[in-house]
C-alpha cells in the first residue's frame, strides 16, 4: 500500500476560532444597575403620583369629613324629635293608612302565593331527597343506561327507575 504525501496535519480537522461573543466578552453589570435604578426610579414616581400628584382634593376630603361629623353630632339630640314630629302629622297619618289598607287588600294574594311556593318546595325536597339518597356510581349507571337505549326503551327505563326509587324511599321494595 502506498503511503499518501499528504502531511498527517491536514487529516486533523482544525476547528475556527470563536467570533468575539460580545456578551461573554464584556460586563453586562453597568447595563442591568443602569435598568435597575430607571426601575426603581419610575416606580418611586408613580407611588408619589398616585398618592399625591393625582389626588390633590384628598385634604379636602379630610376637611369636609371632620365638619360633617361636627354637624352630625349637633344634631343627633334633636333627630329623635323631628321624627315624632313627622309622625303626628296629619300627612303622615294619612300615608299610613293607605300603606294599611293596601297590604289588607294584597294579603290573600300574598297568602295564595306562599301556599304555591310551599307545595313548590314539597316537590322539590321529594325530588331531592330520591337524588340524594342514591349512590353517585347508581345514578350515573341509570343515566348511561337511559342514554345508551331506543326511545321506547328510554321511556319505560325511566319510569322503572323513579318508581323503584319512590319505592325503596318508602319502604314498599
Amino acid at each position: 500500500m502506498a503511503e499518501s504525501q499528504e502531511p498527517i496535519e491536514s487529516l486533523v480537522k482544525k476547528e475556527a476560532e470563536p467570533q468575539r461573543d460580545p456578551i461573554v466578552s464584556r460586563s453586562t453589570s453597568a447595563i442591568l444597575l443602569l435598568c435597575t435604578l430607571l426601575l426603581i426610579g419610575s416606580a418611586g414616581w408613580a407611588l408619589y403620583d398616585e398618592g399625591f400628584g393625582q389626588r390633590p382634593w384628598r385634604g379636602m376630603q379630610q376637611e369636609f369629613v371632620k365638619r360633617y361629623t361636627a354637624y352630625l353630632k349637633s344634631i343627633r339630640k334633636d333627630a329623635g324629635k323631628s321624627e315624632a314630629d313627622v309622625k303626628e302629622t296629619p300627612e303622615y297619618q294619612q300615608l299610613d293608612e293607605a300603606a294599611k289598607a293596601a297590604l289588607d287588600k294584597v294579603k290573600a294574594d300574598i297568602a295564595e302565593r306562599d301556599r304555591h311556593v310551599a307545595q313548590i318546595q314539597a316537590k322539590l325536597d321529594a325530588v331531592t331527597l330520591l337524588i340524594s339518597s342514591r349512590s353517585r356510581p347508581a345514578i350515573s349507571g341509570a343515566s348511561v343506561t337511559i342514554a345508551s337505549s331506543t326511545r321506547k326503551r328510554r321511556k319505560s327505563l325511566q319510569l322503572i327507575c323513579l318508581r323503584t326509587e319512590a319505592a325503596s324511599q318508602f319502604g314498599r321494595r
